[in-house]
């Protein structure tokens, strides 16, 4: 999503809160990750020193990351109390399952490392329901087959196809069903005036009514029209919490699940809790435990596990996910205790990363998107058919001499944004003025003006030259020879209509030859969050290494596994935070009747 920092290194890996500061408010809009005001804590780094080695699968079986199973008993448990349902973490799924639960009838207990609800998203993949019906895209707009059948596929056929169909049939109604509390002002289309009543809390459609330059039918990499964003997804999310505590649930903050109590047969009856600061327990006896506490992105242990490519490729992170210490909360705590109850953690995982486009500022917007303009490596080569959505092209940036390479665009660039597909960090608006002050930050993603780029060539963000030699020459480490042969072969294809080469899309196939040009260097993006859970069902069951199911344990957003694999799919844009919402609500009720 944002550029790779200067010096970054495997030793830095924990290092992206040290960046946050720049780019905390570019994140917002961003699809499952986007964040409220951080504080000065939310800011302050983290880089342990680590060995530079990765590690993965060593063939035993061990889990290298997994610690010893805490040994608690009753003479370090301070409180005991009873409970139908226990939620362990207040983010996206958990307020949706705290509720559901709560309405239900169940007695719940929701649990919180911080002393707040954690809410890092802002946009919603939906499919139907009665609040997409008013922009036409209510039940049955977009075919089932063709979406289940391509998320599959972006997740290489790893994924639980029960979870993406369930997903798509029932998203539309929980849509309806999350919104119910709240007091959300409904916009008429993506970029409508919003009334000043409604300007702190309001629901949006992407990019309603459709770019007619853009038919999501015609792409090898569509981006469905199917997403709402919210102004303020905090906001919604308190009304839910707070709809689940007049239910009856009981909320503790600064409390953080710490082990599940089995019975004889292995079933969940329960679970250790510890509040910040205490060295005593407090037992919570429970018919069952959801487990939505997030992702394992702030565990080195785990990624070097999981994901060892991310540390090989020197991948920083960026989380918001923190105590009132400003420690990392998504540490795999969950994991953690599901693995010491036998759970089964699912063998694919899938770290998201948008490449947002090189340049990114402090709103976390890449100079001119991640638009497929002209892209080269310092070698001066053209290495792709740069028409691709920001996770494959920040595959293809892994690869390149020093994981870097540069975006080409010129002047034309207000005319030719219209060409460019209405997706996720695309800038595909051109407008004169910004937008207003109150927009949410997930509609100024797809927005450039003309201040915008200058903005960024005076920050040093972007290059900028007279002619093609005098931007070449800026550029440190580049054949610039190369690049010009280049260049001048990429004119050639754009001048033809065809590219040969690569096989572009002919309309964005545009000539670099109106000056002034513009270079944008493209790093390695950050990774918002890596996501691998255990294996489950469309019921949010666990099941163990057997694919047993294990009884009383149910789980909801990132610790769900089936949902993410390999990578982080992009046709539906926000899609981690829609399936929290979703199966959160599923988990909830489910844990509430011990389906």
């Amino acid at each position: 999503m944002f550029n790779e920092i200067e010096g970054i290194s495997r030793r830095n890996f924990l290092s992206g809160a040290a960046v946050m500061g720049a780019a905390l408010a570019g994140v917002a809009g961003l699809s499952g990750c986007a964040p409220s005001t951080a504080s000065s804590k939310d800011k302050a780094a983290a880089s342990p020193e680590s060995s530079p080695t990765t590690v993965g699968y060593d063939g035993t079986g061990a889990l290298p990351w997994l610690g010893e199973k805490p040994e608690i008993t009753d003479a370090d448990v301070a409180e005991s109390i009873d409970a139908d349902v226990v939620v362990v973490g207040l983010g996206c799924a958990g307020v949706p399952a705290a509720r559901a639960a709560a309405e239900a009838g169940a007695k719940v207990v929701c649990l919180e490392a911080s002393s707040k609800l954690n809410s890092a998203a802002s946009d919603m993949a939906i499919f139907g329901g009665q609040t997409q019906a008013q922009w036409g895209r209510g039940d049955g707009f977009l075919d089932k087959k063709m979406v289940v059948n391509m998320h599959m596929e972006e997740c290489s056929h790893h994924a639980n196809y029960g979870i993406i169909s369930r997903y798509y049939d029932e998203s539309g109604a929980a849509l309806d069903w999350f919104l119910e509390p709240s007091d959300v002002y409904i916009a008429e289309e993506s970029y409508a005036e919003i009334p000043e009543e409604g300007q702190k809390n309001y629901l949006y459609p992407y990019m309603y009514p459709m770019p007619e330059t853009y038919d999501y039918t015609q792409e090898d990499l569509p981006c469905y029209p199917t997403s709402v964003g919210f102004s303020s997804l905090a906001t919604v999310m308190a009304d839910n919490l707070q709809a689940a505590v007049d239910a009856g649930a009981e909320v503790r903050y600064k409390t953080k699940g710490v082990e599940l109590i089995q019975d004889e047969s292995g079933a969940i009856v329960g679970i250790y809790a510890q509040e910040t600061g205490s060295e005593k327990y407090i037992k919570i006896n429970a018919k069952s435990v959801v487990l939505a506490t997030g992702d394992y992105l702030g565990n080195e242990d785990m990624m070097k596990f999981y994901a060892p490519e991310c540390i090989e490729n020197g991948i920083q992170i960026l989380s918001i996910d923190t105590d009132d210490e400003g420690n990392y909360t998504n540490v795999g705590e969950g994991h953690k205790m599901g693995a010491w109850a036998g759970a089964a953690v699912e063998q694919w995982h899938a770290p998201m990363i948008h490449h947002m486009g090189g340049g990114a500022g402090a709103d976390g917007r890449g100079v001119i998107g991640n638009n497929g303009y002209l892209w080269l490596n310092l070698r001066g080569e053209r290495f792709i058919n740069e028409d691709l959505p920001g996770q494959q092209l920040e595959n293809q940036v892994e690869l390149q001499p020093q994981r870097k390479a540069y975006q080409f665009f010129d002047s034309a660039w207000p005319e030719q944004l219209a060409y460019f597909p209405a997706a996720h960090g695309v800038a595909c608006f051109y407008r004169d003025e910004p937008l207003p002050e109150y927009a949410a930050a997930g509609l100024k993603i797809n927005v450039r003006t003309d201040s915008d780029i200058e903005t960024a060539v005076e920050e040093g963000r972007c290059l900028k030259g007279g002619t093609i030699d005098e931007l070449l020459a800026q550029i440190e480490g580049m054949d610039v020879d190369a690049a010009k042969a280049s260049i001048e072969r990429y004119n050639e294809l754009a001048k033809n209509g065809e590219d040969t080469d690569f096989f572009k899309s002919s309309k964005r196939l545009f000539p670099l030859e109106n000056g002034p040009f513009y270079a944008a260097e493209c790093g390695c993006a950050l990774n918002l969050g890596n996501l691998g859970g255990f294996e489950s069902d469309k019921e949010c069951r666990v099941y163990d290494s057997e694919r047993n199911v294990i009884k009383g344990l149910y789980v909801c957003g990132a610790t769900q596994g089936g949902r993410f694999n390999v990578q982080y799919p992009i046709s539906l844009k926000g899609l981690s935070a829609g399936m929290c919402m979703v199966y959160g609500k599923i988990a909830g009720e489910n844990a509430a009747a011990g389906k």
